[in-house]
């Protein structure tokens, strides 16, 4: 999530003017590319002014407001267009109010509209106001043209990836799983609904498997009853693995019928028969269960074997400084051509997101990443273990799926020797289990990162709190305290209390408290949607605590634990690599789906993300130039385009596969053997 940028209110919108217009252009301001409305993101309109009409020199106010009379955030760019048009940015982001807001223009005039001049009270005063109503829809896709004032930078390399065979457990990628343990359903009225396993487990490869249950176990309320030739199957696919017992689904609808009888009219007090009328509904189900008659289908989790002598050339392109001062960047269209041809052609045209940069690029698969904890592997691959002030002391890090599905489980906290000052927070030469990713990211000044991650705490049998502090660390990035781990983002803690998950959202107050560099920010305060205080800069507000599901789960009626997603963001003020830092100190903590990404928000496009296609070379070791365009969601073209020049490919090796191929003629090998083929 971006960091807000906050609009003011400013009192001179309050005051009288001599003049006020409202048409859709204005003599004065000479307005231009004014949207229909404002939708999310980088929305803008051009001025020209009128220094005929204006006051030379005077200053031009802005001011932008929602449907609640609070103030949108502007932006007047230090950017002309060719035609010698000023560009105004106003900024909707996803929690902007929908409905209508205002655009209001301040100005010096010298001259009425009809040409006299005006009074001399009004002179050298805010005497002209031009304003228009207009619909905010944050939902809306952007449609603005995209203009950059900063060319953004791009780095290319050559990738060359081996095939890799895959193998599954059963034999086949689509497995089944039939009749294994019990299920028990839950819906609370909103959001998606809760499936619980008894007997079984989840696994994180079943997201977006197809869960069939033939005959679900529910009651109809008194009074309902199924509409006819009503099927009473229920299937879903999972929207999301929680645990290796819990998963998201689609609410159960049945669809029922009921009768509603209204008394007649009774003219003259006669006696007559009552109306009786059938009501056709749809109604979600809230429970059933348990059952234990179900199938499972989904995609198995591939085994990856190396050995193939067969390769594939990709390029691998680092996008950074996206930063475009209206519009968003949709689409990135890469166009090639070798030294040896001269027409472009189009390699790839992918749709530009934020992407999680914890990965590892040299690793036998594309792009692993390494926060997603599917195995220990994983763990032992990517991340180091040590406990810095505690000599001899072996920390318990590993896979778990009890909590949140592929999650790291930090544990053993309760063989530090004990802090100084325990309950408060510990000190920086107080022992603690630093877990660190062992392989640096490329991070870029002034681009906005967000690390993201879902957490779950338990206290240890020893301390009945827990303590963590998350750091990112690196050589261009200053430290926070003693421990000189890197910049502090965040500290969790949870309350004092027996040992339990601590991990409900609905409990976000009182047990986790929220502290960073600046000290203790107050925790209701930030929030998802919180406007900045005006006393703390963007850097001082380090963190946003959010649930990734909109529904509050009671976890006395449904077993495991509601996951929790964390996002703290972070801007560098330079160039550097960068590392991801836990450090334990109390308690067991539970990590999963662990990232880092450029920043982002619907309608806005994240700086820093990069994006890797297969090159066909023309030849063996070929020199290529690569073209980028950028488009936006209507598919126009940004103001600039990108091209590199003179890049060295080895390109793609040649390989021969099957059993029907046919050498027809001869090939030359080297200076000195021909292979010969057949003639006919």
């Amino acid at each position: 999530m971006l960091q807000r940028r906050v609009g003011k209110l400013l009192p001179e919108f309050n005051q009288t003017v001599l003049i006020n217009q409202s048409q859709f252009d204005s003599t004065y301001f000479r307005l231009d590319d004014i949207p229909n409305e404002l939708t999310a993101g980088k929305n803008m309109f051009k001025m020209y002014g009128n220094n005929q009409l204006l006051q030379a020199g005077s200053e031009i106010l802005v001011q932008v407001t929602d449907v609640n009379g609070n103030a949108v955030y502007h932006h007047v760019n230090n950017y002309v267009d060719p035609a010698g048009r000023l560009v105004i940015g106003i900024w909707v982001y996803p929690e902007t109010p929908p409905g209508l807001g205002k655009i209001e223009i301040l100005g010096k005039a010298t001259s009425r509209p009809d040409g006299r001049p005006v009074s001399r009270n009004w002179q050298d005063l805010f005497n002209i106001k031009w304003s228009r109503e207009i619909i905010i829809r944050p939902d809306a896709i952007n449609k603005s043209p995209i203009i950059f004032q900063t060319i953004p930078g791009i780095k290319i390399f050559e990738y060359e990836r081996e095939y890799l065979t895959q193998t599954y457990t059963s034999g086949q990628s689509i497995a089944t799983q039939e009749d294994v343990g019990t299920v028990t359903y839950y819906y609370n009225g909103y959001g998606d609904a809760h499936i619980n396993i008894a007997g079984g487990n989840f696994s994180a490869s079943m997201a977006g498997g197809l869960l069939t249950i033939p005959t679900p176990n529910f009651t109809l309320p008194s009074g309902y009853s199924l509409q006819p030739n009503t099927t009473t199957e229920y299937t879903s696919y999972i929207s999301q693995v929680v645990s290796n017992t819990l998963i998201k689904v689609d609410p159960y609808v049945l669809y029922v019928q009921s009768t509603q009888q209204s008394s007649p009219n009774i003219p003259g007090g006669s006696r007559s028969t009552p109306n009786v009328s059938t009501v056709n509904s749809a109604m979600p189900v809230s429970s059933f269960g348990p059952i234990s008659n179900y199938t499972l289908q989904w995609q198995q989790e591939a085994t990856y074997a190396t050995g193939s002598t067969n390769s594939q050339s990709f390029a691998s392109v680092t996008l950074k400084n996206i930063d475009p001062i209206v519009g968003k960047v949709h689409s990135i269209k890469t166009n090639m051509k070798s030294h040896g041809f001269a027409a472009w052609e189009t390699v790839s045209h992918e749709i530009l997101q934020e992407r999680d940069l914890l990965i590892s690029i040299n690793s036998d698969l594309a792009y692993d990443a390494m926060g997603e904890f599917r195995s220990q592997e994983i763990i032992d691959t990517f991340w180091d273990v040590s406990t810095p002030n505690q000599v001899g002391l072996v920390p318990y890090v590993k896979h778990d799926d009890s909590q949140l599905i592929s999650s790291m489980l930090i544990t053993g906290s309760e063989f530090l020797s004990g802090s100084t000052n325990y309950p408060s927070a510990p000190a920086s030469h107080d022992p603690y289990i630093k877990v660190s990713t062992n392989t640096s990211v490329d991070i870029y000044k002034n681009n906005e990162y967000q690390v993201k991650f879902k957490v779950a705490a338990e206290s240890d049998s020893e301390i009945s709190s827990s303590y963590m502090d998350v750091y990112i660390s690196g050589s261009g990035i200053g430290h926070s305290d003693g421990r000189n781990l890197g910049h502090k983002l965040i500290t969790l803690e949870s309350e004092n209390q027996v040992p339990a998950i601590v991990t409900n959202v609905s409990q976000f107050n009182g047990i986790l408290s929220l502290i960073n560099s600046s000290g203790p920010v107050n925790a209701p305060s930030v929030n998802r949607f919180a406007t900045p205080p005006a006393s703390l800069t963007a850097t001082q507000i380090t963190a946003n605590w959010s649930s990734n599901t909109a529904e509050t789960v009671n976890p006395a009626a449904l077993p495991g634990v509601n996951e929790s997603l964390l996002e703290l963001s972070y801007t560098p003020s330079a160039d550097t690599t960068a590392h991801i830092v836990f450090a334990v100190t109390r308690g067991k903590w539970y990590l999963s789906d662990v990232e880092l990404e450029g920043a982002s928000d619907y309608g806005f496009t994240p700086n820093h993300t990069f994006l890797e296609f297969p090159i066909q070379t023309h030849q063996a070791d070929d020199i290529l130039d690569f073209k980028f365009e950028f488009y936006n969601p209507v598919g126009e073209l940004a103001n600039i385009i990108l091209t590199t020049q003179s890049l060295a490919f080895v390109g793609s090796n040649v390989f021969i596969d099957g059993t029907g191929n046919v050498l027809s003629g001869s090939i030359n090998i080297g200076n000195g053997i021909v292979m010969q083929g057949f003639t006919g």
